[in-house]
């Protein structure tokens, strides 16, 4: 285990506190707590990097609205066709 001195914005400090003594019962274990959040951000990409790694992997080929009247005349032309037979 490595010991070192980091500086934390008090807010920051006052969630990691009351995270402490609700999941633990006291402040000793601060460093366990800040270590498990460390570990578990660590293990999952940030929703930039997901974004970031599917835009564009797909092509836009009409509007919302194009596809709500595309998809409403297509059920129009189903239900004419279903009706004559």
């Amino acid at each position: 285990m490595v010991k070192t001195t980091i500086n934390l914005d008090t807010e920051v400090y006052r969630t990691l506190v009351t995270e402490a003594l609700e999941k633990y019962g006291t402040t000793k274990t601060l460093s366990r707590l800040i270590n498990e959040k460390l570990k578990n951000a660590s293990k999952r990409p940030a929703d930039e990097d997901i974004v970031k790694k599917t835009a564009g992997l797909w092509e836009i080929k009409e509007t919302g609205s194009e596809y709500t009247r595309r998809i409403r005349m297509e059920a129009e032309e189903k239900v004419k066709r279903l009706l004559d037979d």
